[in-house]
């Protein structure tokens, strides 16, 4: 599967977040985290998550099948561009 993390979290806990995602998947951007999973695994950063998790805590999963079934377009500057690095393969 292909899994989008965001999150949005107290400032003083998203240096763990950062951290534990960053075993996982890419780092996109500020708090945005993706790459490619087996459920397995999937599995392993739920569970991980749930352990660090507190009710001030916003996350977002977004997942698909995979990387193919995705169009990502990043607006950057004031221009907009496509982004095709999510095309490559890498399964953690």
């Amino acid at each position: 599967m292909y899994l989008i993390v965001s999150y949005d979290v107290p400032a003083k806990r998203t240096e763990k977040y950062r951290k534990l995602l960053a075993c996982y998947l890419t780092h996109l951007q500020y708090s945005v985290f993706a790459g490619d999973l087996t459920e397995v695994v999937y599995r392993r950063l739920r569970q991980d998550i749930n352990s660090l998790y507190k009710d001030t805590d916003h996350l977002v999963f977004i997942q698909t099948d995979n990387r193919r079934n995705i169009h990502v377009d990043i607006l950057e500057n004031g221009m907009k561009q496509e982004d095709t690095s999510h095309l490559g393969s890498a399964i953690v």
